[in-house]
């Protein structure tokens, strides 16, 4: 980066536009005194960000705009402009450490345009290629550009003898900042800052991860209430199907039953009949018709009781038929032997059937009905001898309890044949007894003994089916009860559960509730229920999903804060790199000003000798804590003199001190300009021959712009501006090129 040109208007005594052009590399400004030639170093310090009107000779901001003349109207803002030339996109000194995002952009251009412009109010804005940007960004720029701060880049007479009397520690800034180590110290301090805003963070994610975490567990413990909840609903379902699917079974058997041996409301409907024909019996009634008609509506009753359980026994025996056939199937599929035992159930109902054998074989003989009591002793006998031959031994194989389901299912499928014959032949025999009564509607009936006979058989048969009526509501009655429970069972499975209990058909019941005891199934389907509401949790769905969002903003956290530690280490390792390069090259570049001070110091002062010294020292912080800071001490002496204070140096000797030393450090680390003002003023003719040595050396690798009274500087000028005071007030440069002019006169 080289300075281009530098355009000033508005600023102090330059009214109207001005442009310098300090592409040569030693450009001169001389003018008398009071004809604004320091306004040029001030205007340049302007244009740097200087924020001290102190330095600028005012005290308020618009102390710096052109005041007016006699001729000249006041202006109403100031402005200055410095370009710069950037093609070759490198710093001042070649840096490696990368421009930030705001000024990266900047940087790929040819040309920078660096404004300030500052207003009547005080207010100033800084431009950069016309974008407005921040005076952290200008001091970046100029930074990476190697120009630094002005304490070396514009230097007066004041300036380069205060560097002499300052403290090592402020000496040591002046130093880095000639060094262009300021960008690593704006580093430095901006990695600093970001670091502790990234600690604050990290404090704050962990204090909101300690404020949601009571909540998060909280949450947890109902999630997981939720999903043992459902897990228990799940073992409900299972325990509803191995119940449900049982317990239909059983209510299809005993229905079968029920309509096998007539239902209450068929046996009524022949007990209404007997009632009637006993009604016209007792009447004496002698009209044979009625008397035949109401015998051929009982017959008829009859016959249609009969059909009725026919027709259920029809039904039963392709049951029975169904299951003979898939017991089967299971006893192929059999291999092993398994133990079983006599179900509660089964022995209940062994024994109720062997009640009502022997009631039923009881009235049979209390009305002479000797074939009926047999039939009925026969049939005992049988399911007697089927249920002890069935159950002879607790412990059998599946295989043969299967086989033995199968003889118990083909005998019953033989008794209900047998039933059907039965049946048909009574039903073919009623058929018979209809005929004839509508055969022998009009014969004669028996004699009153017979009649008197016939209304004690039909006394005797009205109680036995009072007796069977009775018991047929009781068996009614308690299928009803359960089928009533069954339904209840079955609704309150799918308030719980949900619709799917309604599908227990289509599911197979485990294989591990095949033998338990329905008893014990319903005990362990209460405690399922009662597990179940134990574990309800109100409102489930929204817990779910604030579980679920709590859970995921806690990961987030937890991501953010990884994150947010891996940018600490991250700011921690650029902190370490950045101080331990900041450190490297303050050493290297104290080694080399050092090396390159004593050679001016012994060109100035021949046979003197001049170095600089890194020194340490201890203070105390506001906290009361000891901290070693650095600094730079200079050690020099003089020829033939004994005195090496500084201050004890004359003023001429002092200022070739200072201005070695400036030019020291301007030399390691080039900027691209420097503006010198006036600080020849205290040197000699033959001092300021030196002076001018020096000005050739340093101008090898930087522009500079040179303000003096003094002719020998004069001489080393390639450009020589002169300042005076026009007409109208204002400042106006007149300009010479010794270049151009040497080939005139020559």
């Amino acid at each position: 980066m080289r300075l281009s040109h530098i355009t000033i208007q508005g600023f102090k005594s330059f009214a109207k536009k001005t442009t310098i052009d300090v592409t040569h590399q030693v450009t001169g400004v001389v003018g008398p005194n009071g004809s604004g030639k320091s306004n040029i170093a001030e205007a340049i310090r302007f244009v740097l960000g200087e924020q001290s009107m102190k330095s600028m000779r005012g005290k308020i901001g618009s102390d710096v705009i052109f005041k007016g003349s006699e001729h000249l109207s006041p202006m109403s803002r100031a402005s200055v402009t410095m370009v710069i030339d950037n093609k070759n996109k490198k710093g001042g000194d070649d840096r490696t450490i990368e421009a930030s995002p705001e000024l990266a952009p900047y940087l790929v251009y040819d040309e920078l345009t660096l404004s300030r412009v500052i207003y009547a109010d005080g207010t100033s804005d800084y431009l950069l290629n016309d974008a407005k940007i921040r005076l952290k960004d200008v001091q970046e720029l100029l930074s990476f550009a190697g120009i630094g701060g002005s304490a070396h880049t514009i230097i007066n007479q004041g300036e380069a003898d205060r560097i002499l009397l300052a403290s090592p520690k402020d000496r040591k800034e002046a130093l880095e900042d000639a060094l262009g180590l300021r960008v690593y110290h704006m580093r430095l301090n901006e990695s600093k800052r970001k670091l502790e805003r990234v600690k604050n963070h990290v404090r704050e994610v962990e204090l909101l991860r300690t404020e949601i975490k009571p909540h998060l567990i909280h949450l947890e413990r109902q999630v997981k209430k939720i999903e043992s909840q459902e897990e228990e609903r799940k073992n409900l379902h299972r325990l509803l199907t191995a119940y449900l699917t049982r317990e239909e079974h059983e209510l299809n058997l005993l229905n079968e039953r029920i309509h096998e041996q007539g239902t209450s409301s068929t046996l009524i409907l022949i007990t209404d009949s007997i009632h009637k024909e006993l009604h016209v019996l007792k009447e004496k009634t002698h009209d044979i018709q009625s008397v035949s008609v109401q015998e051929k509506h009982t017959f008829q009753a009859e016959l249609r009781s009969l059909s009725e359980r026919k027709d259920q026994i029809t039904k039963t025996l392709g049951r029975l038929e169904a299951e003979k056939s898939y017991l089967e199937k299971e006893l192929n599929k059999e291999d092993e032997k398994k133990s079983v035992t006599i179900s509660h159930n089964d022995f209940n109902q062994t024994h109720h059937t062997i009640s009502s054998g022997f009631k039923e074989i009881s009235n049979h003989l209390s009305t002479n009905n000797i074939n009926s009591a047999e039939s009925s002793i026969k049939e005992l006998s049988q399911k007697t001898e089927l249920f002890f031959t069935t159950h002879s031994t607790k412990k059998v194989s599946n295989k043969e309890q299967i086989k033995s389901d199968i003889v118990t299912i083909t005998e019953t499928i033989r008794e209900h044949e047998e039933k059907e014959k039965t049946l048909t032949n009574e039903i073919i025999f009623l058929q018979g007894k209809i005929d004839q009564v509508d055969t022998k509607a009009q014969a004669r009936i028996t004699s009153r003994h017979e009649e008197e006979k016939k209304i004690m058989l039909l006394e005797s048969k009205l109680r036995e089916l009072d007796s069977t009526i009775a018991l047929r509501r009781q068996e009614e009655g308690e299928l009803a009860l359960r089928r009533q429970h069954f339904e209840a069972l079955i609704q309150e499975g799918v308030m719980i559960v949900g619709r799917v209990v309604l599908e227990y058909k289509n599911h197979v019941p485990e294989e591990r509730y095949k033998d338990t005891p329905k008893h014990d199934l319903m005990r362990a389907i209460e405690r399922s229920k009662l597990r179940i509401e134990e574990a309800g949790v109100p409102n489930r769905d929204e817990v779910i999903a604030e579980y679920k969002t709590t859970r995921e903003r806690d990961e987030y956290l937890v991501k953010e804060l990884a994150d947010i530690k891996e940018s600490e280490e991250k700011l921690l390792e650029l902190i370490n790199e950045l101080e331990v390069s900041l450190k490297d090259r303050f050493s290297t570049g104290v080694t080399e000003v050092s090396k390159v001070f004593s050679e001016f110091f012994g060109e100035v002062f021949v046979g003197g000798k001049g170095k600089l010294t890194l020194v340490h020292f201890t203070k105390v912080d506001d906290e009361g804590n000891e901290i070693t800071e650095t600094g730079i001490d200079i050690d020099v002496s003089l020829p033939n003199k004994k005195v090496k204070e500084i201050n004890m140096f004359s003023g001429g000797e002092r200022a070739l001190v200072s201005i070695a030393l400036l030019f020291a450090m301007s030399s390691i680390t080039p900027p691209p300009f420097m503006v010198l003002d006036e600080t020849d003023a205290p040197l000699d003719e033959s001092n300021a021959r030196k002076y001018g040595v020096m000005l050739q050396r340093l101008a090898e690798n930087s522009k500079l712009l040179v303000i003096t009274h003094n002719r020998e500087t004069m001489n080393h000028c390639d450009m020589l501006y002169g300042v005076t005071i026009g007409v109208d007030g204002g400042s106006k440069l007149l300009s010479i090129d010794f270049k151009q002019a040497e080939s005139l006169v020559k």
